[in-house]
């Protein structure tokens, strides 16, 4: 930042590293985006994403493109996702692989749209606009569906 000679600059920080993680799925049919906004990224969180898209899937099979994370491949996550096999499909993606997740366009989307460049001052406010970015995703699912084709152009390229 540009400053005068002699005036000292205040930027505002949160004075600790807090943070909330995003667990998602796009519904490719409709365009809508399921999500859960939580302060940790685990297993047991995890799995309570998973039971919430099966619920709220209930009525349709669900496939879910899952990477290697360590949170994926619990013994309690496995163990949920053979329990529900007659309603879940998952397809591995080898490792090391983001390109090939399409979910990964609606994350840069959303750190570019309503989280960059803004202090938000504490984690309400920011799950707020995360939520609201989220909402405003579900109000328009044809964008969602634009950033995640974008993003997943890159298995063509790659296959």
């Amino acid at each position: 930042m540009w400053m005068f000679r002699g005036v000292r600059a205040e930027v505002p920080a949160a004075g600790t590293n807090r943070k909330l993680c995003m667990y998602g799925a796009l519904d490719w049919k409709t365009g809508q985006v399921h999500y859960m906004v939580h302060p940790k990224k685990n297993g047991a969180q995890f799995n309570e994403f998973l039971r919430q898209l099966l619920d709220s899937k209930r009525h349709r099979f669900v496939v879910v493109v899952l990477d290697n994370a360590s949170y994926h491949v619990t013994k309690a996550t496995l163990d949920l996702l053979t329990e529900h096999e007659d309603h879940i499909f998952v397809v591995w993606l080898p490792n090391y692989s983001p390109k090939l997740n399409a979910i990964e366009g609606l994350w840069g989307y959303l750190k570019e749209s309503a989280l960059n460049n803004y202090f938000f001052g504490d984690v309400e406010s920011l799950e707020k606009a995360i939520v609201g970015a989220f909402d405003e995703l579900n109000r328009h699912p044809d964008t969602a569906l634009s950033l995640a084709y974008n993003h997943s152009q890159n298995l063509r390229r790659t296959a």
